[in-house]
């Protein structure tokens, strides 16, 4: 179960310029509808059919209210599975950052078997990660010789293995950026 009471991402000034209402109306909103016991999806379906939110703060709100009532935990996914991602940005081209990442893994990858499903070139690259998680790692473009990479794993077990995982992809990226000679 996750810790009650976990604040919102954002504050209530910020949601209520961004949708009228802070916090505790859309708090209020859904305790009284019983969203504590409905499922993610029937929780953002309700707060798009009875309360007219958009389907970006439908998620916004569900979220952080599932966190605020001890349901989800940060880095929980409405599965109950965790997730984490990392990402670096370096000063080289989008094409060299994504054909040194793919081919040199063994120079910088953290250790963990990597078996690679899919991959397009220039854009992603995904695959089964350690035991039963998955990767999916995404190369965007920044300029012409500026790129950036983020590592998302996914289907991990609990809020510990996210911050074993994060400190992991961290150093993994900190390598990558090195072997472009930076510092």
């Amino acid at each position: 179960m996750a810790k009650k009471g976990q604040a919102p991402v954002m504050t209530a000034a910020a949601i209520k310029a961004k949708t009228g209402k802070d916090w505790d109306y859309w708090f209020a909103a859904l305790d009284k509808a019983g969203a504590a016991k409905r499922d993610h999806k029937a929780i953002v379906k309700f707060l798009y059919t009875k309360l007219n939110v958009g389907p970006w703060w439908g998620q916004m709100i569900a979220v952080s209210y599932e966190r605020a009532r001890g349901i989800r935990a940060v880095n929980q996914r409405r599965s109950g599975e965790f997730s984490v991602s990392a990402s670096r940005s370096t000063n080289v081209s989008l094409a060299k950052l994504f054909a040194v990442a793919t081919s040199r893994r063994a120079e910088w990858f953290p250790k963990g078997a990597f078996e690679e499903t899919s991959r397009t070139k220039d854009k992603y690259w995904r695959g089964k990660w350690k035991k039963d998680g998955r990767l999916e790692i995404g190369f965007l473009a920044k300029g012409p010789d500026k790129s950036q990479i983020s590592v998302q794993s996914n289907k991990l077990a609990d809020a510990a293995a996210v911050e074993a995982e994060r400190a992991a992809w961290k150093k993994a990226l900190a390598r990558l950026h090195k072997m472009f000679g930076a510092p």
